[in-house]
């Protein structure tokens, strides 16, 4: 199915998580930060997750097109040391270099189905970064640390229209 179109099986009405994306680096001081730590709040109330959870989520990464170009299945990792929640997402290369500050990727992620998200990124300068950032920013955060916003499919849509989340390319 890789590379297929993505059917347009989505309303719009669907809650969306529109999240920035924070550095992280290992101890060699390679990049990791495409593990992407979430609240607690955001793991229960979007991912419909736990810490300690063994159950796994279906990563779908939609291109530009409105395709899925990757199709993954991620649990929550819980750190019992740090109590850091994360999930890994593909931004693309491992050793992508995150960017300059102030400037942060950015993550968009809709329920499909039951414990399946299609997800986007977005790094700064590609197209719907901007617009996408100011409704980040445009809302209250869910939760302690890095801003994540909860909004609707039609939300993201009104913004980016190129957002393609939803399927049915034309």
């Amino acid at each position: 199915m890789m590379g297929a179109e993505v059917p347009d099986l989505l309303t719009g009405t669907e809650i969306t998580l529109v999240a920035w994306v924070g550095r992280a680096d290992n101890k060699n001081g390679l990049p990791r930060w495409q593990q992407v730590h979430f609240n607690r709040e955001i793991a229960r109330q979007f991912f419909n997750l736990e810490p300690g959870d063994d159950r796994a989520i279906t990563l779908e990464k939609i291109s530009g097109e409105g395709r899925v170009v990757e199709r993954t299945s991620k649990r929550l990792v819980y750190s019992e040391a740090n109590k850091n929640i994360k999930i890994e997402f593909h931004f693309g290369p491992r050793d992508l270099a995150y960017p300059d500050p102030p400037e942060r990727p950015l993550l968009v992620v809709v329920e499909a189905d039951h414990l399946t998200y299609r997800y986007r990124t977005l790094l700064p300068g590609q197209s719907g970064h901007g617009p996408v950032k100011t409704l980040l920013l445009a809302g209250p955060s869910v939760g302690k640390g890095l801003h994540r916003r909860l909004v609707t499919l039609n939300d993201v849509e009104s913004v980016w229209p190129q957002a393609h989340l939803r399927g049915g390319v034309g």
